[in-house]
């Protein structure tokens, strides 16, 4: 079964689950810091377990969504590990489990973070009983399955928050909701982009058979610029010494580059520039927290 999962694993792209673990681990641990303008930085164990959480919590999710639409993938996917057989429906649901344990296990020491990661463990496990039980909701109802994962994100932005200093002696503020929110915006953009084509085939799962070709194209634009507006909020860069806040501002160029390209006949939206704006965006929150430290 190990050589099984190794060979699904190495069917992703582990590099941008890793870099999206360290983003929403390192990324929001500097903005909360800049917020709050908390001397020095977070514990460097600490920070790893969380990095580590999230993006192996990320990787079981891939699991979970691969074992969900196996009858979606045996038409649309055929390629795919499970449908090929690479792996079975029995290694993953078992990774799954036993990787939730040794993620639960790994949290326990660190207080305040397990009992937040114990939340987004129950929060899971409701959603995916109620899938299970009801059907519900249906794979195909894309908006819904969004709203569906929007408190599983908040909480994970939540869990990474009282991992900080400031986190560990206060309860998070209205702020600290403005953050992850801005957070959770900046992650549906990747999710409406990479889901945007032009002329999708009548059983592809895309946000466009619901809203439309121009509505999800804004609805993609307007996710970026919301979530920069929302951390712009939270920085407050206008305030003496917080200056640096302003650098979240500077991705901003690539979703409308991207803009740009599909307006002019793109076939889809380009997911290179969705990536490389999300990456962006958590290269300003590094630069955001190095500026704070120094």
């Amino acid at each position: 079964m190990i050589t099984r999962l190794i060979k699904y694993a190495l069917t992703y792209p582990l590099w941008f689950y890793a870099v999206l673990g360290l983003g929403w681990s390192c990324g929001l641990t500097f903005v909360y810091q800049a917020v709050h303008r908390t001397e020095g930085v977070a514990s460097s164990s600490g920070l790893t377990v969380t990095a580590v959480t999230i993006t192996v919590n990320l990787l079981l999710f891939r699991a979970v969504d691969d074992v969900r639409d196996l009858d979606y993938d045996r038409v649309q996917n055929p390629g795919r590990a499970l449908v090929t057989g690479v792996v079975r429906v029995r290694d993953l649901m078992t990774l799954f489990f036993a990787g939730m344990v040794v993620l639960v296990l790994a949290n326990v020491p660190r207080g305040l973070p397990a009992a937040a990661y114990g939340a987004v463990l129950a929060y899971v496990c409701a959603a995916l009983f109620v899938e299970w039980r009801w059907e519900w909701p249906k794979p195909d109802r894309l908006l819904t399955q969004l709203l569906v994962n929007i408190p599983h994100q908040t909480l994970m932005c939540g869990y990474v928050y009282l991992g900080t200093a400031h986190g560990q002696d206060n309860a998070p503020s209205a702020l600290d909701l403005v953050v992850a929110l801005g957070f959770v915006l900046l992650l549906a953009h990747m999710e409406f982009a990479r889901r945007l084509v032009r002329d999708p085939a009548p059983h592809t799962r895309t946000y466009v058979h619901t809203l439309g070709v121009g509505a999800t194209a804004w609805i993609v634009l307007a996710c970026a610029f919301a979530a920069t507006a929302l951390q712009i909020a939270a920085l407050q860069p206008w305030s003496p010494g917080q200056a640096e806040g302003w650098l979240v501002l500077a991705p901003l160029p690539v979703p409308v580059l991207a803009a740009v390209c599909f307006h002019r006949g793109a076939l889809r939206w380009p997911l290179g520039l969705a990536v490389l704006f999300l990456l962006l965006s958590f290269s300003s929150f590094a630069a955001i927290g190095l500026v704070n430290v120094l």
